[in-house]
């Protein structure tokens, strides 16, 4: 992700439940346990009980999308499908607080070298506790 000017690399171990987010500016990484939460691919289990409602079809980054909107808890849901693979790759949820957006890109479903998922030699690694 890019925040700021500065890309910060996020990097999960499902094995071990660990989650680094890296600074390559900083050449520093934090460290934290955590406990497994939806990610991108579970966003669409389950919404068939709240009766999405089909919009039809778009376009978006390339990919052609079933795009739904579904209502839960007083927050009215939007969801760009990549229906290729079922996944969101793009989430529009409106509530009172205003409306949130996600959104994923450059989404890649090829293999990748493990050595991407490793910290570089060097790195200073810093524990959080408790996360």
């Amino acid at each position: 992700m890019a925040t700021e000017g500065q890309t910060i690399i996020t990097l999960t171990n499902f094995t071990t439940r660990t989650v680094y987010i890296y600074y390559p500016y900083q050449n520093m990484a934090m460290r934290a346990d955590y406990e497994p939460t939806e990610t991108a691919l579970d966003e669409t289990d389950g919404i068939e009980q709240y009766n999405p409602e089909i919009l039809g079809t778009e376009m978006l980054d390339g990919k052609e999308c079933l795009v739904i909107r579904y209502y839960i808890e007083g927050a009215t849901t939007k969801m760009w499908i990549w229906k290729e693979y079922g996944f969101a790759i793009r989430i529009e949820v409106n509530d009172q607080n205003g409306l949130t957006t996600i959104q994923y890109k450059n989404i890649s479903f090829s293999d990748i070298d493990d050595s991407l998922f490793e910290l570089p030699a060097g790195v200073e690694i810093l524990d959080i506790p408790g996360v």
